[in-house]
């Protein structure tokens, strides 16, 4: 067996789903029942995904050092999961201002549960990726004091102003896999929300959170490049929320829809990227099914995917980190290139049980207390 076989994502998912299954046993998260049940699976399926896909380009890096893969599944198994990741956003927030009706919209609670909600558990991923890099650097700055913090600065405002490496550290993306990339366009998103509610709300959002939402999306693309195709992903979900409002079509568990999602998964993984214009529009498909009720012959209803899905920003956040201190710090990263293809997949294999405890472990002592907080606020 080696990294480009499917077969590794099918076992590691395996062993991910049984290490959920046993967790979830004994400790429960929240109300598995929710409106979106079909939604829920999905995301839980989906930062097992991203896993898979890094754990995969990590043995192209350590032979090649080339941080891209030359299997289409594996490439499609990280960017289709973000993909998605983004039109979850979109539908269920989206589908809140559809369902707010007459009532006035929240902000204040909506703004304090995402700053609790996302903030917590990034800031104690950045401080581990900080704490690595200060190890790595023998225990002192390669840079000077107020270039070290105009680098905290940039992760501390979750990369949205530009990413950087930390004390001159050139593999400093490599430490988590380079999943900051995604979350500066969840806030562009969260902060648009002001401004999209115009079109929505019958009650219109006040001139204040107007002002903020402008002015975070003008400073946004001032220094960010316009990325339509991540933001078309929004796009996706946005057209979901409306489909799932309004219920043009009966889905639910339809077999037949069922059959759809599964041909357009399998047309998916002949593109390269899911940037490809017919790839978002096959994804977008997916989502518009799968949000609309179907469970996929009732997989996504699964217990444990909901439980994954609770999990699923702390798999995303740590499992990068985990996998470079394995690799870097465990074998080094010239131990590492003498493991053989095979080898290399037993190794994932054994830390894929570790990613997901890790994972659980950060929810319930970090993510789950803070949004607790937030609901008090």
């Amino acid at each position: 067996m080696n990294n480009l076989n499917p077969l590794f994502a099918v076992i590691i998912f395996l062993i991910a789903y049984c290490t959920a299954y046993v967790i979830n046993l004994k400790y429960k998260v929240n109300n598995l029942s929710t409106r979106y049940e079909s939604v829920d699976g999905l995301r839980g399926f989906l930062a097992i995904s991203v896993f898979i896909s890094h754990a995969s380009l990590w043995y192209q890096y350590i032979q090649k050092e080339q941080w891209a893969s030359k299997s289409y599944f594996y490439t499609q198994l990280g960017s289709t999961s973000v993909a998605f990741f983004f039109m979850i956003s979109s539908f269920l927030f989206i589908s809140k201002l559809l369902n707010t009706g007459k009532k006035e919209f929240n902000w204040k609670a909506f703004f304090i549960s995402r700053l609790f909600r996302l903030v917590p558990m990034y800031y104690f991923s950045v401080a581990i990726i900080v704490f690595l890099v200060i190890i790595i650097s023998d225990w002192s700055l390669k840079v000077g004091v107020f270039e070290f913090l105009h680098e905290m600065f940039l992760w501390g405002t979750f990369a949205v102003i530009r990413d950087t490496s930390i004390n001159g550290f050139g593999l400093t993306y490599l430490i988590n896999a380079g999943v900051v990339w995604s979350l500066p366009f969840e806030w562009l998103f969260y902060f648009s929300l002001p401004v999209i509610s115009i079109l929505i709300l019958k009650r219109k959002p006040s001139a204040f959170y107007l002002f903020i939402s402008l002015v975070f999306i003008g400073g946004y693309f001032y220094v960010n490049s316009v990325h339509v195709q991540h933001l078309l992903s929004f796009v996706g979900g946005i057209l979901a929320a409306v489909v799932v409002k309004y219920k043009p079509f009966q889905n639910k568990d339809n077999k037949l829809f069922s059959i759809l999602i599964l041909v357009c998964l399998a047309l998916i993984i002949q593109f390269e990227k899911s940037t490809n214009m017919p790839c978002k529009i096959l994804i977008t498909i997916i989502f518009i099914l799968i949000s609309s009720g179907n469970t996929l012959f009732g997989i996504l209803k699964s217990s444990t995917l909901k439980f994954m899905r609770e999990i699923s920003y702390s798999i995303y956040l740590i499992h990068g980190i985990i996998l470079f201190v394995v690799f870097y710090f465990g074998f080094g990263l010239e131990e590492a290139k003498t493991l053989s293809a095979s080898e290399f997949c037993v190794v994932v294999f054994l830390v894929t049980p570790v990613v997901v405890i890790l994972s659980f472990v950060c929810y319930r002592f970090i993510e789950k207390p803070f949004m607790e907080i937030s609901k008090k606020c």
